[in-house]
């Protein structure tokens, strides 16, 4: 009896330490082209992340977005309001739903903000999002934001994915792993182009980029001169971000 609990607790302890190994490794491999530069905030239910991609000399690749950028507080819940995704073909129930809960959005908009207010036009703003409330239980968003002349770019590596599990299914993620290494088991937002659960589903002002399912486009020409939505800055702010640990 006793070898037989001893072999029990063997092999569990494996299972745990192939999990983990795993995820560390596909941690590195899906982040390692990246630079965090800052964050605004890094709590249990979200982080906002100030990033800027490297080339493979491990110099910073120069983008041409349009930051720093300073939204409102309501301009910028509209938009994340009309944010529409479906389910992949393999789910009976193709209804659209909206990619964020009140409630997150009152979450996470704050440090979005203030990220945006610091970015660079080399940078984009890494979002991860965990709303505990949901009723399905814990769901993660994990997307990257930027904005290109006068258009706000928003690219998912994953919209609602159940907590206890990794995107391709391959493998459990345990509940008891840090936040953070839960946040790394997902791809890099620009390195995904579709998902077989799930595609984002454009509203009237609103499109996909070119040969994307995850990649939403608004365009605020459609909201006419209207100043809600934000206005672009001009300061240099590379210094106003706060460094990782």
């Amino acid at each position: 009896m006793k070898q037989y609990i001893l072999l029990i607790f063997i092999s569990s302890l494996l299972l745990f330490s192939l999990t983990f190994s795993y995820s560390s490794s596909h941690s590195k491999e899906t982040h390692r082209k990246s630079n965090i530069v800052g964050s605004t905030v890094d709590d249990q239910d979200a982080s906002v992340e100030i990033r800027e991609k490297l080339d493979e000399k491990e110099n910073v690749i120069k983008r041409n977005f349009n930051h720093p950028y300073n939204f409102t507080e309501a301009g910028l819940a509209d938009l994340l309001s009309t944010v529409y995704y479906k389910v992949g073909k393999d789910i009976t129930d193709k209804s659209e739903r909206k990619v964020f809960w009140d409630e997150e959005l009152q979450n996470i908009i704050p440090p979005i903000i203030s990220a945006f207010s610091k970015a660079n036009d080399s940078q984009d703003i890494l979002v991860f999002s965990s709303p505990h409330h949901d009723t399905l239980g814990h769901t993660r968003n994990y997307f990257s934001m930027f904005m290109t002349n006068n258009e706000l770019n928003i690219v998912f590596s994953t919209i609602k994915s159940k907590r206890s599990w990794l995107t391709d299914g391959r493998a459990i993620q345990m509940d008891t792993y840090h936040r953070d290494s839960n946040k790394r088991i997902f791809k890099d937002p620009l390195d995904v182009k579709r998902s077989s659960r799930w595609s984002l589903v454009p509203m009237e002002g609103q499109r996909l980029e070119s040969e994307h399912q995850n990649w939403l486009i608004i365009d605020f020409k459609y909201y006419g001169d209207s100043k809600l939505f934000g206005t672009a800055g001009s300061d240099n702010v590379s210094d106003n971000t706060s460094d990782q640990s």
